[in-house]
């Protein structure tokens, strides 16, 4: 119950910063891909944009259902991504972020040493977080491309909010 009212709270901000920031016309920035193409134009009056702003220390504790915190300044970033269908790469995020799924249909692979690889599928309309560190990869599913909104929070100012998975690295999920 409360990873489902976290969920829709940041799923609320999130979109509401999208609904924002859609003037903006940035390429993406996606762990699928690092360019916009013709193809992934699908909603062409909304283009990818990535937002980012410092946010300087807080903490929010609103029990039983909230409680979010940090000690630094880091930047909070809201993305509209726009993927082309297939696997991308796999990769962590130094803090938690939130997804809707506009467009689409997104399988998300998550692997730890614990669980393995462990997939959940989305579709328009629904959400889902990426916790803090955890290696996951994006597929677009369905030959669509996927538009999807993100919230990320605990990127270290002005820096990298995904660092990739080397090839030779990466988890083997195929077993």
């Amino acid at each position: 119950m409360q990873r489902d009212v976290i969920r829709k709270t940041l799923a609320a901000v999130c979109v509401g910063a999208g609904a924002l920031f859609a003037a903006c016309n940035e390429k993406a920035t996606s762990p699928m891909q690092h360019e916009m193409h013709a193809s992934a134009a699908v909603i062409p009056e909304l283009p990818a944009f990535t937002e980012r702003a410092p946010l300087d220390p807080f903490f929010i504790n609103q029990p039983s259902q909230l409680m979010i915190r940090t000690d630094a300044r880091t930047d909070f970033v809201i993305q509209r991504v726009v993927s082309d269908p297939g696997a991308g790469k796999w990769h962590t995020h130094p803090g938690p972020s939130f997804g809707i799924v506009k467009q689409g249909t997104v399988m998300i692979t998550r692997w730890s040493k614990k669980t393995g690889c462990v997939s959940n599928t989305y579709t328009e309309g629904q959400a889902y977080y990426e916790v803090a560190d955890e290696i996951h990869r994006a597929t677009v599913l369905n030959g669509v491309p996927a538009v999807e909104y993100k919230a990320r929070f605990y990127a270290p100012v002005n820096g990298a909010f995904t660092s990739f998975i080397a090839d030779e690295d990466a988890p083997d999920c195929a077993k």
